[in-house]
């Protein structure tokens, strides 16, 4: 052994003296967050590789789905006659975007290169991080966008938007971030229908294709991604003003095309009603003007209308790719999405309730701008709500019955300048209650994704970010998940026994001549036992149907910790190095 190379690793472990003779190889490498997942070398058939790889990716067989960033899968040569079982990465992996780069990356590449062997060139260690490039916009807390470049290298500790668990909109605090070489993944281009023009095209973003972005069935990896996905925009809007423009919408609301502003306008006698309306789209700005218009054009006798508009708003122009297609139109979600607000709103813009001497009052509401798609839409909504309705000439009609049950579902959203709409017994009896049109948290809207695979071009350093809680932040392409998992602690048991088969599979395409087990985790997983490291340590162990010998030794990060089992890891090495050479 090179005299030099032995001296560094002995500086590294704070050992005086060691011998060796010979060089095999010895790899240890970070695994899947979720259990010990093999990263292993190999001459596999391309095939049985991309099929595993992407079995890992797309699993969702353990609650980690929700929240990881990482399913582990490996970089470096395809040739070895060791294959390495890891715990899981840490913090100063993450922090540069390779295994073992901090502290115990150190050491460890000190073990290698005392046995001969380097990451570089015959060991084979994953690429955890899931990154973007240096332009890709963050939009902070205080709504302004900064690219994600420049918060890493100024190490930004402010906040930046994020979704929680139930879909709101939240301001989450960054607590690390990341840069990490491209090594060899796939860049796409990522945005949705209805984003920003920025330019000849939309405003979009390029990261790594084993990025995971949040969509309507998850979190899924921006290279599993298919036509027809629906990706958390970033954008949204409280679920009050959600439904105040969305039912609206139905009714008299319209959303400009060019600047994505929302506009309405009411007569006079509704003037309360309008200013009502704009109290809570309050956050998207609005302005009020009172005009004269004529009933016709070129008409003599004019009539006051009060009308107002907001500010234009890109949660604005994805509910305009949704409500607008060559005309207004009914967007299929309303046939479930459909509430009770939504429907006073639509209601009183353009509902009437007819009150008829001797005889039952009966409702109407007015769908001249509808076809009989858009009308079948409304109709499945209203029965979702328990209420039955019949499309006929422009209007959709309501039983006797049916006139009252609509009347009691929206009357605590109808304002007093508008209850006239109401059936009169029921309006007696249910008050309007103001606190009722606001109540709900901002949630993020969901739009259908553009993903196009790009040349990675001469930029090879991708960037990411930690957020504190919610694992994700909002970009100008999408909703993205941090690059860490959700803490650096041990795998529970249904964790790990989900990555089982998926660690075994990799073992029966590597076939190595030897398997080592890098710390406690991994080898109590590979040997199914609840046998202390330390008692491990030391034998031949053999794995699975081939009997493929199996040895167990300390993890570098534990040996940081424990310095005083730094010359047993030594035994161990000299152990691996002797049974490869053999």
């Amino acid at each position: 052994m090179d005299p030099a190379r032995r001296h560094r690793y002995l500086e590294a472990l704070g050992l005086e003296s060691w011998s060796l003779r010979g060089t095999p190889a010895a790899d240890p490498v970070p695994a899947a967050v979720a259990a010990a997942t093999a990263l292993v070398v190999s001459d596999a058939p391309p095939q049985d590789w991309d099929a595993l790889r992407a079995a890992v990716a797309g699993c969702r067989k353990c609650r980690l789905c929700e929240t990881r960033t990482n399913t582990v899968f490996g970089v470096g040569p395809l040739r070895a006659p060791l294959m390495v079982v890891g715990e899981g990465p840490g913090a100063d992996e993450d922090a540069k975007g390779e295994p073992f780069v901090g502290r115990a990356g150190k050491l460890l590449d000190e073990m290698l290169r005392a046995i001969g062997r380097s990451r570089q060139t015959d060991t084979f260690i994953a690429n955890v991080v899931k990154c973007l490039r240096y332009n890709a916009l963050v939009q902070l807390g205080d709504g302004r966008w900064e690219r994600v470049g420049r918060l890493v290298a100024s190490g930004y500790s402010g906040e930046v938007m994020s979704v929680d668990a139930d879909g709101a909109l939240v301001r989450r605090r960054v607590t690390g971030w990341h840069s990490s070489p491209l090594g060899g993944r796939r860049v796409f281009r990522l945005s949705y229908a209805s984003a920003k023009a920025a330019g000849a095209s939309k405003t979009s973003i390029q990261l790594t294709g084993d990025h995971p972005v949040l969509t309507e069935r998850g979190w899924v990896p921006v290279q599993d991604l298919v036509k027809g996905d629906r990706i958390a925009t970033g954008q949204g809007v409280s679920a009050g003003a959600f439904d105040a423009l969305c039912g609206s919408l139905l009714g008299d609301g319209h959303l400009n095309a060019a600047s994505a502003h929302f506009s309405v306008s009411h007569s006079e006698r509704q003037a309360d009603y309008l200013l009502l309306k704009a109290e809570v789209l309050g956050a998207l700005t609005c302005y009020v003007e009172t005009l004269e218009v004529a009933a016709a054009v070129g008409g003599e006798r004019r009539y006051p209308i009060v009308r107002f508009r907001t500010k234009a708003h890109r949660a604005l122009a994805i509910l305009r790719s949704q409500f607008y297609h060559e005309k207004k139109c009914v967007p299929q979600w309303i046939e479930t999405g459909l509430t009770a607000r939504m429907l006073a709103y639509w209601f009183m813009d353009d509902g009437h309730t007819r009150i008829r001497e001797g005889r039952q009052p009966i409702a109407e509401i007015a769908t001249c701008g509808f076809d009989a798609e858009d009308l079948q839409r409304l109709l499945t909504g209203l029965a979702g709500l328990g209420l039955h309705g019949k499309a006929l000439r422009g209007r959709i009609h309501f039983s006797v019955q049916d006139t009252r049950k609509l009347s009691e579902i929206i009357a605590v959203y109808v304002p007093t300048s508008m209850r006239y709409k109401l059936h009169p017994e029921v309006e007696a009896q249910i008050p309007f209650e103001r606190i009722r049109l606001d109540e709900g948290t901002t949630r993020v809207l969901y739009d259908e994704v553009e993903a196009i695979e790009v040349e990675p071009g001469n930029d090879q350093t991708f960037y990411c970010l930690d957020v504190e809680g919610t694992h994700n932040f909002v970009t100008s392409g999408g909703v993205v998940h941090n690059c860490r998992p959700p803490g650096n602690r041990e795998p529970a048991e249904d964790e790990a026994e989900a990555c089982r088969a998926y660690l075994e599979r990799q073992l029966r395409l590597v076939q190595p001549r030897l398997i080592v087990a890098i710390g406690r985790v991994a080898a109590q997983r590979l040997l199914a036992t609840d046998t202390p490291i330390g008692k491990m340590r030391g034998q031949t162990y053999h794995w699975g149907p081939d009997r493929t010998p199996l040895m167990v030794t300390y993890h570098p990060a534990y040996l940081l910790r424990n310095p005083s089992d730094k010359a047993k890891s030594w035994e161990d090495l000299k152990r691996i190095h002797r049974f490869l050479q053999a």
